[in-house]
């Protein structure tokens, strides 16, 4: 059975983890050389393995057996930092706002993030890229005793540079849900374009 007595840090790792497909340029324009799908699937992945170390961003505790209190109001500011593997950072700044049930733990969350790459430095293959950029996603996540869904979209893009003399820019527009009902299989999807391609063909996660 899905436990849903989970803490709201864990729930803005995931739901981050799903937005936050690559870096950011305010532009978002595809411009200059090309990146490789599993290029940019390292971006992914590097913002996935930062954000994982991010668990203090937005904490609540459930009280103790036997204290009984009303639903939890949420309405927290984020702003958290996180290395990248190699050299740079990745930051998260922004607002989570919602209620949690204090016995249930069923949520709900609106969430709204600007992440900003600052040099960060990632590895792909045989090439290590330099990513700088910023994005701005808005979220919505329900979880009850049933299950949960959220869905929501992100805008922004990137600019790289990489050891092998390429540079460029990239675009990101996605919208993204996910869902899970107790005795199914949870269902997640991501549809959009991130740097001119399918961002469906990319693996992120997204909260399932």
């Amino acid at each position: 059975m899905y436990s849903y007595q989970k803490s709201i840090s864990g729930l803005v790792t995931g739901l981050a983890l799903t937005l936050t497909a690559c870096g950011g340029d305010p532009m978002g324009v595809n411009s200059g050389d090309e990146l490789t799908d599993t290029e940019i699937q390292a971006v992914f992945n590097a913002f996935g393995n930062a954000v994982g170390d991010l668990d203090a961003s937005a904490h609540v505790v459930a009280p103790q057996d036997g204290i009984q209190m009303a639903d939890i109001n949420i309405n927290r500011t984020v702003s958290v930092t996180a290395p990248c593997n190699v050299g740079g950072e990745i930051s998260l700044n922004g607002s989570v706002d919602g209620t949690v049930d204090d016995e249930t733990f069923a949520s709900d969350i609106e969430m709204g993030l600007d992440v900003e790459f600052d040099a960060c430095g990632i590895e792909s293959e045989q090439n290590t890229l330099s990513v700088d950029g910023e994005i701005q996603f808005d979220a919505h996540f329900v979880i009850s005793e049933g299950g949960f869904s959220t869905d929501g979209t992100q805008v922004g893009g990137f600019s790289f540079t990489t050891n092998d003399g390429r540079s460029g820019s990239c675009a990101i527009d996605i919208d993204f849900s996910a869902s899970y009902a107790e005795g199914t299989s949870a269902q997640s999807s991501v549809s959009g374009t991130v740097c001119g391609r399918s961002a469906s063909q990319f693996e992120a996660y997204t909260g399932t």
